[in-house]
């Protein structure tokens, strides 16, 4: 009897370490894009700059970056995930003193154990930068691709298993079943264009590979999208050989993509591959996505950054951060509807409609960026179109109103209706 319990808690044990075995378990993932970061000793939030921010039509909420992104960091002490992707546009327009303290600020998070990997988008290595000391451009020391590989040598730039020679992409085995690339798609640096070079496609596809010989999955990032978006931003935001690059990731096993450039949280789908924007972090609601992945399947679930509890609980007077929600979302309302009402009511004659329909776009302009459409009523779109036909505001608006359901969790294999 006592040789049977043996033997019993024995395979109990053995069938408790197979159950619980890492490569069982899913891989908890954030990823986060389009910081914009800037730091306060490099940029002050006033004069010509703070003018030039609030009226371009962007929404990016530099004022509170640094505190926008601390409450991100808290929450990931907190949340404690494995891995925190960055797909580019980690800094505002390439500065050197921008990197070093957002650079500082991931220190805080790889010391807790979380692994960092970041690659750059087309705001990160410039040639030319300028900081805003006083809120008047002053030329600023920008860095090279050898720099910035130094500045974030802890963050993917060291520990790689494969590391392209042509560009700042690389591969990371996470040991667990599945390798994550990291692929830098800046056709040159300080240009929009995305592009992945032969050099770089022959260097992507032996990894891919090895990858799958190895049993493992892949999972790849970059900065610029791999499939179509939005039919207006396809030029300069859509990589332009991301149907080569889609197929070569598919062959090999691949089924997940994530990126950002675009600043709308957004997914679009193919019987392959789900190809995920992350919203912009540096717009409101300042989102960041969270995956659970296995080998054969994951969930993808958007989340915006909870800045004003990360207010009170540091004891913070500032009434915008205490009641960020309401500030965050009408700085970027007041910054689409200034665009849509110069152009509306220049169009439709009647004031009452012409303001209805101005409220109605910077709503639509919001709920675009932030991936939620539930909540906004869209029972007189048709109208809204037909009263501002041929403006550039009405086109900009019809590619939103071609796809309006929400675009915050999403999982493989595909939900099937």
């Amino acid at each position: 009897m006592k040789k049977f319990v043996s033997l019993l808690l024995v395979f109990i044990m053995i069938f408790s370490f197979c159950a619980c075995s890492p490569k069982e378990k899913p891989i908890k993932i954030v990823t986060v894009t389009d910081t914009h970061f800037t730091g306060k000793e490099a940029f002050s939030y006033e004069g010509t700059f703070a003018l030039a921010n609030d009226s371009n039509g962007t929404g990016k909420q530099v004022k509170y970056v640094e505190e926008i992104f601390d409450a991100f960091v808290s929450e990931m002490l907190y949340e404690k995930p494995e891995y925190i992707v960055i797909t580019g546009d980690i800094v505002f327009n390439g500065a050197k003193a921008s990197h070093l303290a957002f650079a500082e600020k991931l220190k805080v998070l790889s010391e807790e154990g979380i692994k960092i990997l970041v690659l750059p988008g087309n705001h990160d290595i410039t040639g030319s930068s300028f900081v805003f000391p006083n809120g008047e451009a002053e030329v600023a020391e920008s860095v090279t691709p050898d720099e910035f590989r130094e500045i974030y040598s802890e963050f993917g730039y060291s520990g790689g298993i494969s590391y392209d020679e042509n560009s700042l992409s690389y591969v990371y085995d996470t040991e667990k079943g599945v390798r994550i690339f990291m692929l830098d798609t800046n056709v040159f640096y300080g240009a929009t264009l995305g592009n992945l070079s032969e050099a770089t496609l022959i260097w992507l596809e032996e990894q891919l590979s090895s990858c799958k010989e190895a049993g493992d999955v892949p999972i790849v990032a970059g900065h610029h999208s791999l499939l179509s978006h939005n039919p207006r931003f396809d030029l300069n935001y859509k990589l332009g050989n991301g149907d080569k690059v889609s197929e070569i990731i598919t062959e090999y096993g691949g089924n997940l993509y994530l990126c950002g450039h675009l600043h709308t949280q957004h997914f679009v789908h193919t019987e392959e591959i789900t190809d995920i924007v992350g919203g912009g972090f540096c717009v409101y609601p300042h989102r960041y996505g969270v995956i659970d992945f296995f080998k054969e399947s994951w969930t993808y679930e958007s989340k915006a950054t909870s800045v004003s509890a990360y207010a009170e609980n540091i004891g913070s007077t500032d009434e915008n951060l205490l009641q960020y929600s309401d500030f965050g979302y009408n700085f970027f309302y007041d910054n689409a509807y200034a665009q849509a009402k110069e152009t509306i009511y220049s169009v439709v004659n009647d004031p009452e409609l012409a303001e209805k329909y101005s409220v109605f776009s910077a709503k639509l302009n919001v709920a675009y960026f932030g991936g939620v459409f539930s909540d906004l009523d869209l029972s007189f779109a048709e109208d809204f179109i037909a009263a501002t036909e041929g403006t550039g505001w009405s086109s900009y608006m019809k590619t939103i109103l071609l796809d309006t359901k929400d675009n915050v969790y999403c999982q493989w294999p595909l939900e099937t209706e």
